[in-house]
């Protein structure tokens, strides 16, 4: 830690000798980049390429150290940026504009930057003091003009420094031209500007010099273009393919289970951790199956009391089914038929239409009210059944596998095997299946429909980096998400890839496909329904990974959440735990794989708010409100409201951040 007397001086030195007395003309050059209006990963970036990010504007009342409102926002991704960075160490500079007495501008500065520094270890935020220290430059080193009151405001700042350089990036972007070409002299001369040509020798920082003649590439770098671009393919084919070979996991493991197309596969007394599934509940009798078309119209018969979707083999929404369906929840039968199929659908069903062959019907029912699951069971099996449209006058018994405490997965794989799931897919659907331009990606990379899945050693590696990659980016958009967006509150780390309510996961008619890889690695199954369901009905979601200091959530240490009153759910609130390996229930020794506002015993706060405790084991006295984790194993919370009510929506209630518990 730097000391004040001997820090002040060497900073002040050296922010003065960088930013400081420079020409009017040049003023700008040198600020350093606004924490506001960078993402947390973004302010990570800028101190480790800049060595510097600012907190600028309207924090600070004039003559006051007082900190505003507004200044949780920035202090949040200063401490993010921390968290990112243990060893990170911040030196909090203070800045003023030149009006008034030389010493008191300094003293001034040094006062901002020590309530910074003060806020940034107190609670929320619990930076430790030897990670800080606050300096005032005062007026030495401005970064625009003080003739103007537009200069004199942005000198006004607090500016947090990178005391680590090693932790600083080294180096730049390559320059990726040597040499230019000559113009022609020839009669015909055209003037070809500089942009277009390119040289004969280019540096990149990816694959290193690339050689030309005379724009025509040499066969080493052919070599390592075509190598850079099966790569690059690859990679898109994971992140854009995730959600095909997604529901291609999950009809493998009901294979893996004995089920054939067309069965069906019921949770009877529920799911465990044994199963793994992209974020379940326990609390749920879960029907599925995988409903083909290839051979003619597929009958879906379902009986009253059912909530549940059908999705197509591009992990596409067609329908809902039960509650939310045609059907409202009475029962019914629907018609499933290909896009190409001409038959004349009979009176008495509910037409759907389909590009796929495979489809994923999901249903669930809940336990009866004593937690019975035998009942609704029985109901379901009496009049769930998936046959031929031909086969409707003597239709045959369904066939159901009880999946309930079986070790099975439907997870897609992480590694090169995702690229067979993929072709699986492919062989298994019509053409038109999948957009063009995913088949394309596809087939570019060497899987194609209909042909043999025979990767060379060359393409084998690529794969398997390709996999690497892919899967870690993945797990980075999942768990560290740059992306503010995706955020309910400012200053808590719940998080959904639903914060923008489409399903499509559209925006300003863009696709943001970090949402989209978001919400297929960690979830499953779509529906407009989990956008935004109507006030009171329905469910809503948000998932953290990190406790309120922006550490991963670790399975050894214990945590506690307070939920204010009233909790804004008409029939219940819950949390589950997920492993951050299998985004599946966490394997501990509690069936339950969390906990919720309905189980026996839970004990509210005096004021009448909830504190529930995630830990290796239960702190005394509060059992019933503890769910528990596994020591040296990540994992991450999901929060549902079952009947969400209007504060959820309007965000006048905000529940707690994860809180370690020393």
């Amino acid at each position: 830690m730097i000391s004040l007397k001997t820090g002040l001086t060497a900073m002040v030195l050296a922010l003065a000798v960088t930013a400081g007395p420079i020409k009017a003309q040049q003023f700008g050059q040198e600020r350093a980049r606004a924490v506001g209006e960078l993402t947390d990963a973004a302010v990570v970036s800028a101190l480790r390429e800049d060595g510097r990010v600012s907190m600028s504007g309207g924090f600070f009342e004039t003559d006051s150290d007082a900190l505003s409102g507004t200044s949780p926002e920035v202090l949040f991704k200063v401490a993010s940026a921390m968290a990112t960075l243990p060893e990170m160490r911040l030196a909090i500079v203070g800045h003023t504009d030149s009006v008034g007495d030389f010493t008191y501008n300094i003293d001034l500065a040094e006062r901002r930057a020590t309530a910074v520094r003060n806020a940034l270890m107190a609670e929320p935020y619990n930076v430790a003091a030897e990670r800080l220290v606050a300096m005032g430059a005062g007026p030495i080193a401005p970064v625009a003009s003080n003739l103007s009151d537009e200069g004199r405001a942005l000198n006004r700042r607090v500016e947090f420094v990178l005391l680590d350089e090693e932790l600083m990036e080294q180096g730049g972007t390559v320059q990726n031209e040597i040499a230019l070409p000559s113009q022609s002299d020839a009669e015909y001369a055209a003037k070809v500007p500089e942009n277009v040509l390119t040289p004969d020798q280019v540096e990149t920082n990816t694959l290193g010099t690339l050689e030309f003649f005379d724009g025509m590439p040499s066969p080493d770098t052919v070599q390592k273009t075509f190598d850079n671009l099966d790569l690059v393919r690859a990679t898109t084919a994971f992140l854009d393919g995730m959600k095909i070979a997604s529901l291609r996991g999950m009809f493998q493991g009901y294979e893996d289970l004995g089920a054939q197309p067309n069965d069906v596969v019921i949770a009877e007394t529920l799911l465990d951790a044994r199963s793994i599934w992209l974020t379940p509940n326990t609390t749920t009798i879960y029907i599925g199956s995988n409903v083909d078309v290839s051979e003619g119209p597929m009958v879906i018969e379902v009986p009253a009391g059912l909530l549940g979707l059908l999705d197509d083999a591009a992990f596409e929404y067609v329908a809902d089914i039960g509650a939310l369906g045609a059907d409202k929840g009475e029962g019914g039968k629907y018609l499933l038929l290909h896009n190409d199929d001409d038959t004349v659908v009979p009176e008495g069903y509910f037409e759907l239409r389909t590009k796929t062959y495979e489809h994923w019907l999901l249903l669930r029912r809940s336990p009866g009210p004593d937690g019975d699951t035998a009942g609704p069971v029985a109901e379901i099996k009496a009049g769930l059944n998936v046959y031929p449209l031909s086969e409707a006058e003597n239709r045959p018994a369904e066939t159901f596998i009880n999946m309930s405490g079986t070790q099975h997965n439907t997870v897609h794989a992480n590694n090169e095997d995702f690229f067979e799931e993929i072709h699986v897919a492919l062989d298994n659907n019509p053409i038109g299946a999948f957009s063009p331009e995913i088949v394309g990606t596809f087939a570019s990379i060497g899987i194609k429909k209909g042909e043999p899945f025979e990767p060379d050693a060359r393409m084998q590696g690529i794969y398997r980096e390709a996999a690497a990659i892919a899967n870690a980016t993945a797990r980075s958009i999942t768990y560290a998400s740059r992306d503010p967006g995706v955020f309910f509150y400012k200053d808590r780390r719940w998080n959904s890839p639903f914060q923008r309510q489409s399903y499509l996961f559209l925006e300003d008619g863009a696709r943001i496909l970090d949402d989209r890889t978001y919400f297929f690695y960690m979830a499953t199954g779509i529906t407009p329904a989990m956008t935004s369901p109507p006030v009171g009905s329905g469910s809503v979601y948000a998932m953290t990974a990190r406790d309120m200091n922006g550490e991963y959530l670790d399975g050894s240490k214990t945590y506690k959440i307070t939920l204010p009153t009233p909790i804004p759910a008409k029939n219940f609130v819950s949390f589950m735990l997920y492993s951050g390996q299998t985004r599946s229930i966490l394997e501990t020794d509690q069936q339950a794989g969390g906990i919720d506002s309905n189980r026996e015993g839970i004990k509210p706060n005096e004021d009448g708010s909830y504190t529930i405790y995630f830990g290796p084991e239960a702190p005394e006295g509060w059992e019933n409100n503890w769910a528990e984790t596994a020591p040296g194993r990540s994992f991450n919370v999901m929060m549902r409201l079952y009947g969400p009510l209007e504060p959820w929506f309007d965000k006048s209630w905000k529940p707690g951040d994860l809180e370690l518990v020393e």
